[in-house]
């Protein structure tokens, strides 16, 4: 037995997410639900039919073409006591199913939909063990969809000893269902979304959330790469983080990534990097299976013409993001008064603000990345206590940032600025504050000092034009951080 099929023997046939969008096909008199992550795509039969593999016996039907893949295809009805297939051929499909870097074929009736289900709502009806059903658990009837047979697409793979090799290919065809050209029709009820390729998947985005797109801004300010805001730029004088939420992409494919989406929710912007912009969808509630536990996704949906859609749920976005709370701000002019004389000593590096106790201004070298801090390391903060969270596989020792001068410290830290030195192997060390406030471009702000007693002198920045940015107090949190660590 080789890798693929140990693989298909001892993997979950279900993930372990509280819901789980299924798609909805009928065999028959038969209505069976897949786990959508399992299906790869539907394709109208062959106009010539399927390539004829002759045996003896066993459900194959025969072979057809995938994007070069030849996928074998069953009869789950040569198998199982199922009513034959339909007359009705314009309706039927071939479902192409994936797991475990294989690829398998089963012919439908019809395509109807997807379906959220929740784990809880999964019923075991059959109890005893035997890998020779595909069948054990149910979907109870509901208002919308009757009882659903859930298929154990592990178990159809050995049972029909029948698939390929062709975890590498990506589908040439998208995802199609009968039910979506009803929620693609405007009106009552419906939403309009904004199609966009980002990596190798399709995500809609509320049309309402859309402020622009446009190309993407040059990145002035450099995150960690390997984070989701990998980089600030600007936009209409507002200074906005770019987002990339793609999966698996290297720090140099977010270059490639020629259009920015301007996303608004509240009085905050941010720049979501796009590989293409598509076209727009109107979609019902209930082509729309809800994912609620996913980090970004407010559901799925499956349409015939556009594939498998992943919906932007903007408000989990923008909770993950703390760094959109420089969008507040607009970029102070170059001159206060057009004409005037450019300000003198002006500072050769960009700065960035914060607040903790008060606002400070800091330079950004050696920042490798702003984070969320979770709930525990918080309370370890505002109980005094130094933090750890884990970043990129490692562990971060957050403290907070020291008083300074009168102040009596900070109550509510709620993120973490994460800084290294150039070149070095060790952890980053991270400094508690509470937001972010700007950031201040090179040559935009002039530094001065002054004397305050026993405490010595204190370096302060006058940002050009921005009353909000007057004499700021400069801390070093590169320093800061080397000498806490």
């Amino acid at each position: 037995m080789n890798g693929v099929m140990e693989e298909v023997m001892q993997a979950p046939s279900v993930t372990r997410a509280a819901v789980v969008p299924h798609v909805h096909v009928r065999v028959g008199a038969c209505d069976i639900a897949i786990p959508i992550d399992q299906v790869l795509q539907a394709l109208p039969l062959p106009p010539h039919g399927l390539t004829a593999l002759p045996r003896r016996s066993g459900a194959l039907l025969g072979v057809a073409d995938v994007a070069g893949a030849a996928v074998p295809i069953v009869a789950l009805e040569r198998w199982l006591p199922l009513e034959a297939a339909s007359d009705d051929v314009a309706r039927q499909r071939l479902l192409v199913l994936q797991h475990a870097g294989g690829w398998l074929g089963i012919r439908v009736d019809a395509v109807l939909g997807v379906k959220a289900v929740a784990l809880a709502d999964i019923r075991r009806v059959h109890h005893v063990p035997d890998d020779n059903e595909l069948f054990e658990s149910v979907v109870p009837a509901s208002a919308n969809a009757p009882t659903l047979c859930i298929l154990e697409v592990a178990r159809l793979m050995r049972l029909g000893q029948a698939w390929c090799e062709a975890a590498d290919r990506a589908p040439a065809v998208p995802l199609d269902t009968q039910a979506s050209a009803h929620a693609l029709k405007p009106g009552a009820g419906t939403r309009r979304y904004a199609v966009f390729l980002i990596g190798t998947e399709k995500w809609a985005v509320p049309v309402d959330a859309v402020e622009r797109v446009v190309p993407v801004p040059v990145a002035e300010l450099a995150l960690g790469p390997a984070e989701r805001s990998w980089a600030i730029g600007q936009w209409q004088g507002r200074k906005l983080p770019l987002v990339d939420i793609s999966e698996g992409r290297q720090a140099s494919d977010r270059q490639a990534a020629p259009w920015m989406v301007v996303v608004s929710h509240g009085p905050l912007v941010l720049g979501l990097t796009v590989s293409a912009c598509a076209q727009f969808v109107e979609l019902g509630h209930g082509a729309v299976a809800r994912t609620p536990d996913e980090a970004l996704l407010a559901g799925v949906a499956l349409l015939a013409d556009r594939g498998r859609l992943q919906i932007l749920d903007v408000a989990k976005l923008f909770g993950v993001t703390p760094e959109a709370s420089i969008s507040r701000m607009a970029v102070a002019p170059a001159n206060a008064k057009s004409g005037a004389a450019p300000l003198e000593a002006t500072e050769p590096l960009p700065y960035l603000v914060f607040d903790a106790d008060q606002r400070y201004a800091s330079p950004v070298e050696g920042i490798v990345g702003v984070v969320e801090l979770p709930p525990e390391a918080r309370e370890d903060l505002r109980q005094g206590r130094r933090a750890v969270l884990a970043w990129r596989g490692r562990t971060v020792h957050v403290a907070n940032l020291p008083a300074i001068g009168k102040a009596a410290g900070q109550t509510d830290p709620r993120l973490a600025v994460l800084l290294q030195a150039r070149g070095s192997a060790a952890a980053p060390v991270g400094i508690a504050i509470r937001s972010l406030s700007d950031w201040l471009p090179a040559h935009s702000a002039r530094r001065s000092g002054m004397r305050m007693g026993a405490m010595g002198e204190l370096a302060l920045i006058n940002a050009r034009g921005a009353v909000d940015h007057a004499n700021l107090v400069v801390v070093d949190l590169a320093q800061m951080a080397y000498l806490l660590g």
